[in-house]
């Protein structure tokens, strides 16, 4: 009988752990997908705009690595840095097609963070 009771304390645990993680995570990259969705390239400061997006990112990462896949977080980082150094050479272009490949990158984020079966397993 303890042993029934010790797994269902553990798998209430575990899904609500889950249900935590999803929520938190759904609102972190939802803020940031609104603040880089906002970026408005012809905007004279857009470098500082882009940057302090990136360290709101960076502020938030410490709980993205506890639950994500590295490569995930990566793929991010780099749309981040290329973003910039397109902006920082006056490419616009380039930088706008950053700007989609980082919002796909944080939607695929959320996708995958969210309350489904492969979460829990």
């Amino acid at each position: 009988m303890k042993e029934k009771i010790f797994g269902a304390t553990v798998f209430v645990a575990v899904c609500a752990f889950v249900i935590i993680n999803t929520i938190v995570i759904e609102k972190q990259a939802t803020e940031i997908i609104d603040d880089i969705s906002k970026i408005d390239f012809d905007h004279v400061d857009v470098k500082h705009t882009v940057a302090s997006i990136y360290d709101k990112f960076k502020s938030n990462e410490i709980y993205f690595s506890l639950t994500v896949n590295h490569e995930d977080i990566t793929d991010i980082e780099e749309c981040f840095i290329e973003m910039a150094g397109y902006l920082a050479v006056g490419d616009i272009t380039e930088a706008r097609v950053r700007k989609n490949r980082l919002i796909g990158s944080l939607e695929h984020l959320r996708r995958l963070s969210g309350f489904n079966v492969d979460s829990i397993i």
